[in-house]
């Protein structure tokens, strides 16, 4: 409540609480002259639409490096651009509080009025069609990448859990030759597959002949190495590298990788290198016409470790 010429004059009244208005006047436009144009933010999702659409049609067509690069940075600079403008310009920052100026019942206050009503009705519009369009340019570079996913193959299945090795299924060597108990009667070792898969890599083993009690199986595997022989896998459980490498007289087995080695006496255990876990045991049998066969698949995923096998 203010006094001029001795009236008091209520904010009420006044319309702009305590500034008598003045007949002719309108108020002055927001942010120094008018809002800022939204134009930036959509150029912006013009660029990230027009790149995405772009980076799909590079990827189905194989096209180069360069092209799914260009395309893929052209799609995240205009969103990156549409997003900065968005945060500077459209976000707003302005508090309003208190009561509503009460209508003015003179010609010149309602003009006023409705040319607020009306830029602030331009302006709700705009932001609608913007933020519709901001979910739209969004939603069309996230689809945009799902074609990566096409890249990546098969899915795997069980394959990771298996080889193969079957029951009853014989030892050869690279050259299909079956191994009897025979093969390595001077002890030793040798590289061995599963008979009519000697191209699967992921089932090569290495088979070892001890004598005397020298090899003592770990417990619940005593039936694994029938009359001394013992196989373990040759894939390193570091990055799946052959490890190819025996040093009879430490009896280990070394990588040549990234030199992880194993204690093929006490369960292919890791004792040095970045391995983390022991090389998988092959259960053997030896038939009744004197053929090393597998028992059973490995009862461990071969190779590295991958998430729940570390």
């Amino acid at each position: 409540m203010e006094v001029a010429d001795g009236e008091a004059v209520s904010d009420l009244e006044t319309g702009t609480h305590g500034a008598p208005p003045v007949p002719g006047d309108s108020p002055p436009p927001a942010h120094g002259g008018g809002r800022p144009p939204g134009w930036p933010v959509a150029i912006g999702l013009l660029v990230t639409v027009a790149g995405s659409v772009g980076f799909v049609v590079a990827f189905v067509a194989n096209a180069s490096t360069a092209w799914l690069g260009g395309s893929l940075a052209a799609a995240l600079l205009g969103l990156g651009m549409a997003l900065a403008y968005w945060g500077r310009d459209l976000a707003g920052d302005e508090v309003i509080s208190g009561p509503y100026p009460a209508p003015h019942d003179d010609a010149p206050g309602a003009a006023a009025l409705g040319a607020d009503l009306e830029q602030s009705l331009g302006v709700i519009t705009r932001r609608h069609f913007l933020s519709k369009f901001l979910v739209f340019g969004v939603l069309v570079f996230a689809l945009s990448q799902a074609v990566i996913l096409g890249a990546l193959g098969p899915w795997p299945g069980r394959s990771l859990f298996v080889t193969a090795w079957r029951p009853g299924r014989r030892l050869v060597t690279i050259d299909g030759e079956p191994v009897t108990r025979e093969v390595l009667a001077g002890g030793g070792s040798l590289v061995a597959f599963p008979e009519g898969h000697t191209d699967a890599a992921d089932s090569q083993i290495a088979l070892f002949h001890f004598f005397g009690g020298e090899f003592k199986p770990q417990p619940g595997r005593e039936t694994w190495s029938p009359e001394g022989f013992v196989a373990y896998s040759r894939l390193c459980t570091h990055v799946g590298c052959a490890v190819s490498q025996y040093l009879d007289e430490a009896n280990v087995l070394a990588c040549p990788c990234h030199q992880s080695t194993f204690d093929i006496l006490d369960g292919a255990r890791p004792v040095s290198g970045p391995a983390g876990r022991p090389l998988p045991q092959l259960p053997l049998a030896i038939d009744s016409d004197g053929y090393l066969a597998a028992q059973s698949d490995f009862t461990e995923p071969v190779g590295p470790g991958f998430w729940d096998a570390g």
